[in-house]
């Protein structure tokens, strides 16, 4: 089989693409090399995970920040690109000036270039506006496109991406693990709540940053609305965040007992957090993907989102697994709840059968493998001369 030399540009170093690019790695197709625009981004609170299964080089950088859009400069990129010569480079999205210089050096040396999106329709409008021309641009004359699932696909489409040119790598985490870690902590469940002060019988479980685009607030309404009809459920909220204040002050308006803020929790501890939970809520009003409903699927769990996560769409099947609501309806969160609570268990081993049917990091890895081959081979066929 032949070998082809890959390079990833990606913006930071994320425990939850180091599984993915060691996979990648290993695929006896690809020979891979990834480019980080920085090591991490101040905000995040995560370990950085380094591996030594698959080679990756940090790049000197300058990192700006305007109106919550981030943008890497690393012109350290250009000589690499054109030293090493790759078969085909992938960018990880279009707004920063690393990967539009990976874009134009690509063009210049005739080297296949594939967007890695995950763009939707569904983010801020000053983003959208901004950046949409410039987007249509890279994504149109890209040589395959990758998306990270079903909306992000339909954005590449109204883009003008034809649909024989996208490829799906649902986004996704390491599954195995998490499902195996919540195997060893569910026997000890009581013993782990009891030690967390959990006295109620049923969890309901937040993950993830205590900021706006979050929806925080309309999950403490709703759980405030479930408390006066089932007293025994507590809900645990893991992250921290500048609203984490006000969100325990609305609580105590709201006279809400049984919410416990937990803080920020490391990506390696979390399946104890899944193994005491009955169901996983992500009420974002904004969220490309939301990989914690991975997480909480993996682990056996019903999860309940709004419509404006990017994940909704491909990961919960209503009724079946969880629901989608409205974004910024704390109704619709409660009466969700009020279904999901009772069927927990057939719902949990739903969502599991929904992740090892097309959710892992194996499925993942055949769609870039997809799009790397439908690319080299759509370039040999205009340039025949090319290997």
């Amino acid at each position: 089989m032949k070998k082809y030399k890959i390079a990833i540009i990606h913006n930071i170093i994320s425990p939850y693409r180091t599984p993915l690019f060691e996979e990648l790695a290993n695929h006896p197709s690809i020979d891979l090399f990834v480019y980080y625009c920085a090591e991490t981004h101040r905000e995040r609170e995560w370990h950085i995970l380094k591996s030594d299964k698959y080679s990756y080089n940090i790049l000197p950088s300058l990192t700006l920040k305007f109106s919550g859009i981030i943008s890497h400069i690393n012109p350290s990129i250009i000589p690499k690109l054109i030293r090493e010569k790759y078969s085909a480079i992938i960018i990880g999205g279009y707004t920063d000036f690393t990967t539009q210089a990976a874009f134009i050096i690509s063009k210049l040396m005739k080297t296949r270039i594939i967007l890695w999106s995950g763009s939707t329709t569904g983010e801020p409008s000053l983003l959208r506006k901004l950046s949409s021309p410039l987007a249509k641009f890279i994504a149109r004359h890209s040589d395959a496109c990758i998306a990270y699932g079903t909306k992000a696909g339909e954005y590449l489409v109204s883009l003008g991406v034809p649909q024989e040119g996208i490829f799906y790598a649902y986004n996704t985490v390491d599954t195995e693990f998490f499902q195996r870690e919540n195997s060893n902590y569910k026997p000890k469940k009581k013993e782990l709540k009891d030690r967390l002060n959990i006295k109620n019988g049923k969890v309901v479980l937040y993950v993830g940053q205590l900021i706006e685009k979050k929806g925080v607030r309309y999950l403490i309404q709703a759980f405030a609305q479930l408390k006066q009809e089932i007293d025994d459920v507590s809900l645990v909220i893991a992250g921290d965040g500048r609203l984490r204040n006000e969100l325990i002050s609305l609580c105590g308006t709201l006279q809400l007992p049984d919410v416990h803020f937990i803080g920020f929790i490391q990506q390696q501890q979390l399946p104890l957090y899944y193994s005491i939970a009955d169901v996983l809520v992500l009420p974002s009003t904004e969220e490309v993907w939301g990989l914690v409903l991975n997480e909480a699927m993996s682990c056996g769990l019903p999860v309940i989102a709004t419509d404006k996560v990017g994940a909704s769409i491909d990961l919960i099947r209503n009724g079946v697994n969880g629901y989608v609501v409205a974004e910024g309806a704390p109704d619709q969160l409660y009466q969700a709840l009020k279904k999901v609570l009772p069927a927990t268990e057939s719902m949990g081993m739903e969502s599991q059968k929904i992740i090892e049917d097309r959710f892992t990091i194996a499925h993942a890895v055949d769609g870039f493998v997809s799009a790397i081959n439908y690319a080299l081979n759509r370039k040999a066929k205009r340039s025949p001369n090319r290997e």
